[in-house]
């Protein structure tokens, strides 16, 4: 066969590939023994997502990964359905329970990670990867995602999906007899929720140019699997679609500047520091050797940053904070155990550096 024969029967296959069903590509990706146990494994736990790993992707499709993290909203929901779809064959009575819910694909891998401070217009409705360490996270709060309403002229109940920031009504009432354009009063009783959370990523310390500020960024969190997956002083890697809001101010309308936000589709811990820590006999040992020296306050002291000379009352009350205290709780009042430490001085009194240190000793430093 002569080479141009040759790349013309390439080009063939390749645009008959292109051209293939993404869902049905989908399909075959998961009917691979290893998320064939996946599928069974999210029956075994009750679960309704399932992680894949973008290399595995790769492989079977060499250009579904990138499809994916240019059009992720798309490509998200062709996955979820094919995973749904596999799971009807694999566990069908589990299916048929979640029917109403479906199946969430969550990715992993692949992606190197965007810096927060890179984050642009570029990357809007896009998927990224970003590390950093949580400073903030909110409470569990419950997200409607179907909307029940009913109109107060008619009283009939009609049912509206639910997505962006704002609660929708419907536009008007669908009751023949009535059609209506409102109002209507919310039902929560009959609406679909499910828990969400937000949570704040900030720069890494040892990441920062010098001389600048970490900067942050919230982070949208959706579904039972996500929320409460790490806390504040958690490293974590966020596999999300960046997405951009606008403010609206009353009489005026929308803002032409927006603010950017991740919807997160997958988090993994970066390296979660133990709060337990297994301490050897020997360790033990030196532990209590340590404690009966009469000089171990002025030992400690100076064990702390100790290529900054002097300071000791600075380092003391550094070495407060990273002891803390006894929560002390009296009949009227309660005193908390940890304490506050504000450090003010000129530039170049090495308050940066100390603060390094603290946050490189301290499991849960930031």
């Amino acid at each position: 066969m002569s080479g141009g024969s040759r790349y013309s029967r390439w080009s063939e296959e390749l645009t008959e590939l292109l051209e293939e069903d993404p869902q049905e590509r989908f399909q075959n990706f998961f009917k691979s023994d290893k998320y064939r146990q996946r599928i069974s494994q999210m029956a075994l736990n009750g679960t309704t997502s399932i992680v894949i790993d973008l290399e595995d992707l790769l492989k079977a499709y060499i250009d579904l990964p990138e499809k994916i993290i240019e059009k992720p909203d798309e490509y998200l929901r062709y996955a979820s359905r094919a995973a749904f779809n596999q799971l009807r064959i694999q566990e069908p009575e589990y299916a048929e329970k979640i029917k109403d819910i479906g199946v969430t694909v969550r990715v992993r891998g692949l992606l190197n990670p965007t810096p927060i401070r890179v984050l642009g217009s570029e990357h809007i409705g896009k998927l990224v990867m970003l590390e950093g360490i949580i400073t903030r996270t909110t409470t569990v709060m419950p997200l409607v995602t179907k909307a029940a309403f009913r109109c107060k002229r008619c009283g009939k109940v009609q049912y509206v999906e639910q997505s962006g920031t704002f609660l929708t009504a419907p536009s008007r009432c669908d009751e023949p007899t009535c059609g209506r354009t409102g109002p209507f009063e919310f039902i929560q009783e009959e609406s679909e929720f499910i828990d969400s959370q937000e949570i704040r990523v900030q720069e890494y310390p040892e990441d920062l140019p010098p001389g600048q500020t970490p900067r942050s960024l919230d982070v949208r969190l959706v579904g039972k699997d996500l929320i409460n997956v790490a806390r504040p002083g958690d490293r974590v890697r966020i596999f999300g679609i960046v997405r951009a809001e606008s403010s609206t101010l009353p009489r005026a309308g929308k803002l032409r500047t927006f603010t950017l936000h991740i919807d997160a589709n997958f988090v993994e811990s970066a390296g979660r520091e133990t709060e337990t820590l297994s301490i050897s006999p020997e360790e033990e040992e030196e532990i209590l050797r340590l404690s009966k020296d009469p000089w171990i306050h002025r030992k400690i002291i100076r064990s702390i940053a100790p290529s900054i000379y002097g300071y000791e009352h600075i380092k003391e009350a550094i070495m407060y904070l990273l002891f803390g205290g006894v929560q002390k709780n009296l009949p009227d009042i309660t005193i908390r155990g940890e304490l506050n430490v504000l450090m003010i001085g000129d530039p170049g009194t090495a308050k940066s550096q100390l603060l390094r240190y603290v946050q490189r000793i301290s499991p849960r430093g930031l």
